[in-house]
């Protein structure tokens, strides 16, 4: 009887210390290992590819390297021309009665050629008549002798009353002289429409060249792009339009 109760105690404990000892911990041990790494691993890639997939759409992002033109500036420069024709424009108008027309002449005071314009300056009255105001009187006859000696055609009459004061006839305008004046006016139109600086042609080459510049590398534009580059094409066609509007405006004026 006491032999079966040992045996049957050694046997309990043996059968009860292997599953709650080893087997049971040793198992969920693995699983968990194996696990956790197969998630770390899984982690590490999908962390690399999506690095991988924002490379990829860095490099072709559409607003990277986009043709960029400043509008605001070539509209600048563009209106810059058309305003420098409107300038001769006037001036051709006016004729010999713009009272600018001396602003060129030199009159020589001390053995020196000053600008006109340091020495007097000029006043229309009435349209009829310039009236020249000499800043020293000493030098009132000097800057007779300017007017006199260019190619203009007047005759300064001195004021009895100022000695600083002359008054200069304006001539009438003749059908040859407006003729001249149609004439000049053209060459200047054309030099500001197709010349090789300070004209509407000089600014789009200038702005052709940095849209080539910008495309270099590029083996076609975007749809965006030659959007853009047809916006410019139709800015530069209008501005081509306000100029020549703007001539035959001058020229119609000039003939009557």
């Amino acid at each position: 009887m006491l032999l079966r109760n040992v045996l049957t105690r050694s046997i309990t404990c043996a059968t009860r210390v292997p599953r709650s000892s080893f087997i049971t911990p040793a198992r969920s041990f693995q699983i968990s290992s194996f696990v956790l790494a197969k998630n770390k691993k899984n982690s590490s890639k999908g962390s690399s590819k999506k690095g991988k997939n924002e490379d990829v759409e860095q490099a072709i992002d559409p607003d990277a390297n986009t043709l960029a033109l400043d509008f605001d500036a070539i509209k600048s420069k563009f209106e810059a021309v058309v305003e420098e024709f409107n300038k001769h424009a006037t001036e051709a108008r006016l004729g010999k009665t713009n009272p600018n027309i001396f602003d060129k002449l030199k009159v020589e005071v001390d053995d020196s050629h000053l600008p006109f314009t340091s020495v007097a300056q000029t006043t229309i009255k009435g349209g009829r008549n310039f009236l020249i105001t000499v800043y020293d009187p000493a030098h009132t006859q000097s800057v007779i002798n300017a007017v006199l000696g260019s190619d203009l055609n007047m005759n300064p009459i001195k004021d009895p009353a100022n000695k600083q004061m002359l008054k200069v006839p304006v001539p009438p305008p003749t059908v040859e002289s407006r003729k001249e004046a149609s004439k000049h006016l053209k060459v200047i139109f054309e030099n500001l429409k197709n010349g090789k600086s300070g004209s509407l042609s000089k600014v789009r080459a200038d702005v052709r060249k940095d849209i080539d510049k910008q495309s270099k590398k590029k083996k076609n534009l975007s749809d965006q792009e030659n959007a853009l580059v047809k916006e410019f094409d139709n800015l530069h066609k209008d501005f081509t339009t306000k100029l020549s509007d703007a001539f035959k405006a001058a020229e119609k004026t000039l003939s009557k």
